[in-house]
């Protein structure tokens, strides 16, 4: 199971495969907190994506910049022998991601054009060559 998670979504991955049996897991026997299903099936993976207020995702203030958000993951089994699990989850989000801050400042460095960067200018010769007529 992988859990990502912004300020405005959550996004976990399962494989279908079981890792400690050979148990296939199919799409339907797994929902997401309030009973939200599957929302892509790939190859290798099933993914839950949803909105943080959806699916009774609980959000906690863990600092000024921090949330912490919470729910479950329900695996329950076509196969009458298989016991139904509940698998906790959580991830936390900062609002000063890495993304959403500025990186230059004022005093930005000043690098020397790239000569591998010039400009330049073809002429009606070489645009000749790349023509198909």
């Amino acid at each position: 199971v992988k859990v990502s998670c912004s300020m405005d979504w959550v996004m976990i991955s399962v494989s279908p495969c079981g890792y400690s049996s050979n148990l296939y897991i199919f799409a339907d026997e797994l929902y997401l907190g309030s009973g939200c299903p599957v929302t892509r099936i790939q190859t290798y993976a099933y993914d839950f994506i949803y909105p943080v207020h959806d699916c009774g995702i609980r959000i906690k203030v863990v600092s000024e910049d921090t949330l912490l958000f919470q729910t479950e993951m329900y695996f329950n089994p076509r196969n009458v022998h298989c016991d139904r699990q509940k698998i906790p989850l959580e991830c936390s989000a900062s609002r000063k991601s890495v993304w959403l801050t500025p990186v230059s400042t004022e005093n930005e460095i000043k690098l020397d054009p790239s000569p591998f960067i010039a400009d330049f200018e073809t002429t009606p010769e070489e645009l000749g060559l790349l023509s198909l007529s």
